[in-house]
């Protein structure tokens, strides 16, 4: 995956009902902590970058306007006035329209703590640098700004970096304070209370399988084991968990799942949503297409590194898909680009309303399997230093400029010469617009349509051009 080089963001409002708005602003230097000498950091793609200057012909460019065009109509429950407005200049026009109503609802970025032990190294750092990750990951319109946490359900199994504890080492043990994911959902819950909470067991305690190598030979069960981590995660820790899942990267068994819904409504936890089978599209969509009760039990059909494609049975079930594990990649640039190319297409290609990337922190020793593949790095407690790696900044373009629950529009794509666009609103008037391209952006021209009383009425005006201020910082060209 090439480098990315530009991924631009802008919030636009629709006059007469909303006022423009500022961008947040990222912090300006990242921050070592610890006894090393503080390094200067290396900046992410901030949305900052852009300037508003003087309106000036492109001759050297000599590129066409893009004129982007949002009819009046159907944002959500309010109706809203025209609006035009040109993203960039390559060629052609790409149109963002919705008179024909909207896309698909996008339920949020976030990022997986476990698959495993790779949050180990984090609950040792001292404060403040501990707080300071924590925040640079979940606090909202600072860094990251996630919107969803996963966390390994630990059953006493090396699951890739190390092990997780289990809450009952066997049938009659139960304990709730074990490991860190308990401690870092409330972390993430302190920082942002509207996070997304999902568990997944990565592996299970032999005691379930009876002798045997697995969790389904008793399916009540291992039901029973997975909703005392969700009620203990309620009377032990005040944590309402959203999303569950079925058994990561494994064969999924029907009557499980049907049995899990079953033993989550017995117990109250009807809010609880399952989603399955976070492995490959398949065969979990052709099993529910010809499993009708199967079909009804399942919210969410997750699958793994799904390079921006779906299936066709997937589609064709009418649930939520979304990218349930994705990214793991070397943090470095060329990482991050992956990255902001996958939060893009993994909608415009595959219909993709959420995705998750492993892992949320590289808080495991570089050299064990997939080192350094945390959206940002905090390997050394003993010191209290890490890096606020590009990744973040690459998820704060979609993360601080949108919520769950608000919806993609119909008009998104590629870009002729590279790249893809993505547009969402909440209904109420504010417009999204994330670019990412392998191509230099250097001047955003804006188009502004007002309709109003006949003293105020705008058609068609062009406004002063958003230059982007780009600076290259050495050794690793990433931009500024």
């Amino acid at each position: 995956c090439s480098l990315l080089n530009t991924t631009a963001a802008a919030r636009i409002a629709r006059s007469p009902y909303l006022r423009w708005r500022k961008l947040p602003q990222p912090p300006p230097v990242l921050h070592h902590g610890g006894d090393r000498a503080r390094l200067p950091g290396r900046h992410g793609h901030v949305t900052r970058t852009m300037a508003d200057r003087p309106l000036k012909a492109s001759q050297q460019r000599r590129a066409k306007a893009m004129i982007a065009a949002a009819a009046a109509g159907s944002a959500g429950r309010v109706a809203v006035p025209l609006l035009l407005c040109a993203l960039l200049a390559f060629s052609g026009a790409y149109v963002l329209d919705d008179s024909d109503g909207l896309g698909r609802e996008f339920d949020g970025i976030g990022a997986v703590s476990g698959g495993g032990a790779t949050s180990r190294l984090l609950v040792n750092y001292p404060e403040p640098f501990r707080s300071e990750i924590l925040d640079y990951l979940f606090k909202p319109n600072f860094g990251a700004s996630l919107h969803i946490l996963k966390v390994e359900i630990g059953g006493d199994g090396q699951t890739t970096d190390g092990t997780e504890p289990s809450h009952m080492h066997y049938e009659l043990d139960e304990n709730y304070f074990r490991g860190y994911e308990w401690w870092l959902m409330k972390e993430a819950k302190k920082r942002n209370p509207n996070i997304i909470l999902m568990g997944l067991p990565w592996s299970f305690p032999g005691w379930l399988g009876k002798g045997f190598s697995w969790p389904y030979v008793n399916l009540p069960l291992t039901a029973y084991y997975i909703v005392k981590w969700i009620l203990g995660a309620k009377h032990y820790h005040d944590l309402d968990i959203d999303y569950i899942g079925i058994w990561n990267e494994r064969p999924f068994d029907a009557n499980y799942i049907k049995e899990l819904r079953k033993m989550l409504d017995y117990h109250g936890l009807q809010r609880v949503k399952i989603i399955a089978s976070d492995n490959l599209w398949e065969p979990i969509s052709s099993s529910m297409l010809f499993d009708r009760d199967l079909w009804k039990v399942v919210d969410v059909i997750g699958a793994h590194y799904p390079g921006t494609r779906t299936a066709w049975n997937a589609r064709m079930t009418g649930k939520k898909l979304w990218s349930s594990e994705d990214f793991s990649t070397i943090n470095n640039d060329v990482g991050a680009g992956c990255w902001g190319r996958i939060l893009n297409q993994n909608y415009i290609n595959g219909n993709m309303t959420s995705t998750i990337a492993w892992n949320l922190v590289a808080s495991y020793y570089e050299e064990l399997p997939y080192g350094r593949s945390g959206l940002m790095t905090a390997q050394e407690p003993w010191s209290g230093h890490y890096v606020v790696e590009a990744p973040i900044w690459i998820s704060a373009h979609t993360t601080q400029f949108t919520q769950p629950g608000w919806y993609y529009l119909k008009t998104v794509g590629h870009l002729e010469k590279g790249g893809s666009y993505v547009a969402l609103t909440d209904g109420l008037g504010n417009l999204t617009i994330i670019i990412e391209t392998m191509r230099e952006i250097q001047e955003l021209q804006v188009w502004y349509t007002k309709l109003r009383g006949p003293s105020e009425r705008l058609h068609f005006k062009q406004l002063d051009s958003l230059w982007v201020v780009l600076k290259l910082i050495p050794p690793f060209g990433a931009l500024q």
